[in-house]
């Protein structure tokens, strides 16, 4: 039985609230910290077999480099330009694991290209109106996702929780 078979049973109530429950969990722990929730959830999903050894530290950069241009701390383009780099190198290695590029590709994703308005040259805009949830949810998404359909379960989660974090940060 694959680990997408084994999701049979499971309702969307089920992982709503397993999801909003662990989410809970992960902020108490880093006590409102976003930075610190999203750095627990990328040990969790190191801890599960998730993502590799090599992967962990690749994957907090992306994240800490979202933190940053968020917060102005960091020119987006700047950032864009190294998470899309960073996700191409896990891409190329031909190795990585679903967990990985599935966190990384919405984190690519997260950017949003925008001409100024001007026609001239194209200018990178991280959505700061957004809090930033995409990597939070793509990490919470992956660990759900894990508890109840291992490897499988775990990328299609974080898939997901990239898609809501969008949809969030877009609100």
């Amino acid at each position: 039985m694959s680990s997408i078979e084994s999701f049979s049973g499971i309702g969307v109530y089920e992982m709503q609230s397993a999801a909003a429950r662990e989410m809970q969990r992960i902020m108490a722990e880093a006590k409102g910290d976003r930075l610190k929730a999203d750095k627990i959830v990328l040990s969790k999903l190191h801890e599960l077999n998730f993502i590799t050894e090599a992967e962990l530290p690749v994957l907090t950069h992306i994240c800490e480099l979202g933190h940053k241009a968020t917060g102005g701390k960091h020119d987006a383009a700047k950032a864009y330009h190294e998470v899309k780099k960073a996700y191409e190198e896990l891409m190329m290695k031909g190795n990585a694991s679903p967990v990985a590029l599935a966190y990384a590709s919405g984190a690519v994703g997260s950017y949003v290209s925008d001409d100024g308005g001007g026609g001239g040259s194209t200018t990178v805009v991280y959505k700061k109106s957004g809090g930033n949830w995409q990597g939070t949810l793509a990490g919470a998404g992956g660990v759900i996702g894990g508890y109840f359909g291992g490897a499988g379960g775990a990328a299609l989660g974080a898939a997901v929780g990239s898609v809501v974090g969008k949809i969030i940060d877009e609100c």
